[in-house]
């Protein structure tokens, strides 16, 4: 059921609508109603049989380190296997019952104390192995509980420790896990169960893992010396970039994982073209030697990524020319970034740059307004506010030049207001027509 806040709410707005003549006085009843039939995601029931839930888990488990020198290896074995199966069994009959916060508070139980018993049995009998896998073969049982008791939940659990396992595998105390080549396998498997779920919490981790496991890979061929670190943030940027765009022709579709592949890539975007210009500073990461051709490859393959989505959103008339052009310009700088630093010296490069991304955030905005899309609008403000005061601490170092910095700034802002403003009344009229 709605919270009762919101259910007023509706009630308010349908007396309205009725009033005007927009909605049919026939039809309140019957909405109200199925406001009522529909349940809330998450309760105050539901979070307080979460807490009390894990609570009972960790009481289990602390009783069992607290006593671990003097309880016998079966025993503790035998002790978490009959908490686990204890709490599947409770959670079949909370859902027989329906009880669902308690199914799902108790399946969650069971799912983490099943990678306690993992841990447990790897200890027991001295089990030499990739310690990481032991967190894969945990997911792969969370993931086996949330689709037999079909628990978002656990879903949950088991999308972290995917994210999990893939962090430790790249990054761990122990060398590299060849089981690692198959992560974007096994994180497509989960992101497909995850759409049936219609579980957007699991998408989320899943979709921002991955954007975190192509990071770990262009680490590595940094390591290798396969790429170079300002050769691993261009590319990273443009991959980003084309990501962006091959999901907005998809973004009228009903898969709301696109959505979110979408917000999360324009974020990772925002923060690897901001990042790349410290690069410009940093004479550690400067380099003569020519990009391999690894990174011709992957660049060229991305940027035709970039057109193709350009091009079908232009077709669609999603996105205009000179927004068009602006983002074409911007990607060739961007990969155009190992040899900026050889091109011109750092000023410039610096300049340039800052140009590009200050069009590139404005172009964010009015492209925002246009389809009033308000996180692309909110995205292009905090990347035209991030480089502003990166600009500002770069360049100025007195009041003079802080006063001509701000003036000028804020006669840029206003202009913008003034045109948002004059094409949001433009866009009203012709709605009115």
């Amino acid at each position: 059921m709605r919270p009762p806040l919101y259910r007023r709410t509706v009630q308010l707005d349908l007396d309205r609508w009725i009033k005007d003549g927009l909605v049919p006085q026939a039809s309140r009843d019957a909405i109200l109603a199925d406001l009522n039939n529909q349940k809330h995601s998450l309760s105050a029931v539901g979070i307080l049989a979460m807490l009390g839930a894990i609570f009972m888990a960790l009481a289990g488990l602390s009783f069992v380190a607290a006593n671990w020198g003097v309880i016998p290896k079966l025993v503790r074995l035998g002790f978490i296997l009959a908490m686990m199966w204890s709490a599947f069994g409770i959670s079949i009959y909370a859902l027989n019952r329906n009880a669902a916060a308690f199914a799902h508070a108790f399946a969650l139980i069971g799912a983490a104390l099943f990678g306690g018993g993992i841990m447990l049995v790897a200890q027991i009998f001295n089990i030499s192995a990739h310690y990481p896998n032991g967190i894969l073969i945990w997911a792969i049982g969370a993931l086996a509980v949330a689709l037999s008791l079909r628990s978002r939940p656990v879903l949950l659990l088991s999308a972290i420790l995917v994210a999990l396992w893939m962090l430790i595998s790249y990054w761990g105390p122990l060398p590299g896990n060849p089981f690692i080549l198959y992560y974007p396998v096994i994180a497509g498997t989960f992101f497909v169960l995850a759409l049936r779920f219609h579980a957007p919490d699991s998408q989320h981790v899943l979709i921002l893992a991955t954007l975190v496991w192509i990071i770990n890979v262009l680490s590595v061929q940094v390591e290798h010396e396969h790429l170079h670190g300002i050769e691993a943030g261009s590319l990273y940027a443009a991959i980003m970039l084309s990501l962006v765009l091959v999901c907005g022709f998809f973004k009228s579709s009903p898969n709301r994982g696109i959505g979110i592949l979408q917000f999360w890539s324009s974020i990772a975007l925002l923060i690897a073209s901001f990042a790349i210009q410290f690069s410009f500073t940093d004479q550690l990461s400067r380099t003569n030697e020519v990009p391999t051709s690894m990174w011709y490859l992957l660049a060229g393959a991305t940027s035709v990524l970039v057109l193709f989505g350009l091009g079908v959103l232009w077709l669609r008339k999603r996105i205009d020319l000179i927004t068009g052009i602006i983002i074409i310009a911007f990607l060739f700088l961007v990969l155009l970034v190992p040899w900026l630093d050889d091109m011109m010296r750092a000023g410039g490069a610096h300049l340039l740059y800052g140009a590009a991304f200050f069009a590139g955030a404005v172009a964010a905005m009015v492209q925002g307004a246009k389809t009033h899309n308000r996180t692309l609008i909110w995205l292009g403000g905090l990347a035209f506010t991030a480089e502003a005061l990166y600009a500002y601490f770069e360049t100025f170092k007195n009041l003079l030049s802080t006063s001509i910095f701000f003036f000028i700034g804020g006669l840029l802002l206003l202009g913008f207001a003034l045109f948002a403003m004059r094409f949001g009344k433009r866009v009203r009229k012709e709605g009115q027509t």
